[in-house]
């Protein structure tokens, strides 16, 4: 989501930018040991992904204005389970084309990915990457297990704090959140983890630290008492984005990714 430095914002100009994820200040790539590059196209645009190792795939999704290193302490690990990983880059990050993008959209992308190759047998998510899944999920993509960290859960309530923090008033928030709708070809009120989760089968696991300022962990526990069996793996000290290198948090997702119970 790109910051706004206009006074008086239209809500045309809002929109825009709530969908525009900016670039990242440091570029990182992945590199992962005998890894290739996939490129897939699906209806949101070309795809990029890395692909290393053999057995079954996990997927590795990273947040908005995120990439797939941001992933990288979970994939030694799996390797050496004997998991082969997948490390995609949404819609109009890091390699994949296009310039915007959303949660339903990239939920299409997504589904597309896992048709073009195959069953996941699980996917380890982060933040707005936990609702690009639930949504792929709900729309039939085929995965045994998930892993959502630092999960949010209602879309709308993100866009409606965007733009009022953006400056527009109730009419206008109004006015961007239908224009939104429109741009994203979807209903914003009802891309809701706790809306969707209890249709989902799927075993879960949601991890969220207790400090987190940009999701906070009451998200992640609506998520997980509307989905049927999740669990909940509280944390502290890891804020938003540190909760993706520790180490516990790593071993906590492999362990749930790799038990066959």
């Amino acid at each position: 989501m790109n910051v706004l430095t206009t006074p008086h914002p239209s809500p045309e100009q809002v929109v825009h930018a709530f969908l525009t994820p900016r670039l990242p200040k440091r570029r990182r790539t992945l590199a992962l040991d005998g890894g290739e590059t996939l490129r897939i196209a699906t209806k949101e645009g070309e795809v990029a992904l890395q692909r290393a190792g053999s057995g079954p795939a996990v997927m590795l999704l990273h947040g908005w204005e995120g990439r797939a290193s941001d992933l990288a302490a979970f994939a030694p690990p799996l390797l050496k389970a004997g998991y082969s990983v997948l490390a995609m880059d949404l819609p109009a990050h890091g390699a994949s084309a296009g310039q915007q993008s959303s949660i339903p959209q990239s939920a299409r992308a997504l589904c597309e990915v896992g048709e073009a190759l195959g069953p996941l047998h699980s996917v380890i998510a982060h933040s707005m990457g936990s609702a690009i899944l639930t949504e792929a999920l709900y729309a039939g993509l085929a995965a045994q297990r998930a892993v959502l960290i630092s999960a949010p859960a209602y879309y709308e309530s993100y866009a409606r704090h965007f733009a009022v923090t953006a400056g527009l008033d109730t009419e206008g928030t109004e006015a961007m959140l239908k224009l939104l709708c429109d741009a994203i070809d979807a209903d914003v009120s009802e891309i809701s983890m706790p809306r969707h989760a209890p249709h989902l089968h799927q075993r879960a696991l949601f991890i969220h630290s207790t400090d987190d300022l940009v999701i906070a962990i009451e998200d992640s526990l609506a998520s997980t008492a509307a989905w049927p069996g999740a669990r909940h793996l509280r944390v502290e000290g890891l804020g938003h984005k540190r909760i993706l290198a520790d180490q516990r948090v790593v071993a906590a997702a492999i362990e749930f990714v790799t038990n066959a119970c």
